[in-house]
């Protein structure tokens, strides 16, 4: 990953620090800043550790959204750990602060494009159509420690690995 990106996200948690310090006059602890998450999240807050974490491929990809929403965010979370304890993570605690402190609408889930960090997806089937597994739900049904169920029609979800046989 670029330098020049990692300086613009430590500046950018460094001034939302600022701000959030400011607006509550608590003594927070600043955070540690990496760039290891992976997969299609977008960005995590270790609390205990004291720490969030960026996807490196998506923060790369959506620079402009991670500085505005997906830093905040997860400061956010960071600095509700440090002032409350432990509370629910996107509870009325976390909503205040992301609206109050940081004027940002409190989105639970970001929409970024993660096709290029998105494993192999799997094919089931119920009886209103056809969904996608991850390799990791597809190897708990194959090894039966898991089962999942349709959120529409609430059927348990059958492996289609029907390959097209012409002969």
């Amino acid at each position: 990953m670029d330098n020049k990106l990692k300086i613009t996200a430590k500046s950018r948690l460094d001034a939302c620090f600022e701000q959030a310090v400011d607006a509550i006059g608590h003594d927070f602890i600043m955070p540690s800043l990496t760039f290891n998450q992976r997969g299609k999240i977008a960005g995590s807050a270790v609390l205990q550790k004291n720490l969030i974490k960026l996807n490196p491929v998506l923060f790369n990809d959506n620079v402009n959204e991670f500085l505005a929403e997906v830093i905040p965010h997860e400061l956010a979370h960071i600095l509700v750990y440090q002032r409350f304890g432990k509370v629910k993570p996107h509870g009325i605690e976390w909503q205040r602060m992301m609206v109050d402190v940081f004027n940002i609408k409190p989105d639970v889930k970001h929409t970024l494009d993660v096709s290029k960090v998105q494993g192999k997806m799997f094919d089931y089937v119920c009886s209103c159509g056809s969904v996608k597994l991850s390799v990791r739900r597809h190897n708990k049904v194959v090894r039966g420690k898991q089962q999942y169920q349709c959120m529409k029609c609430r059927e348990l979800l059958k492996y289609s690995n029907a390959k097209t046989n012409f002969w």
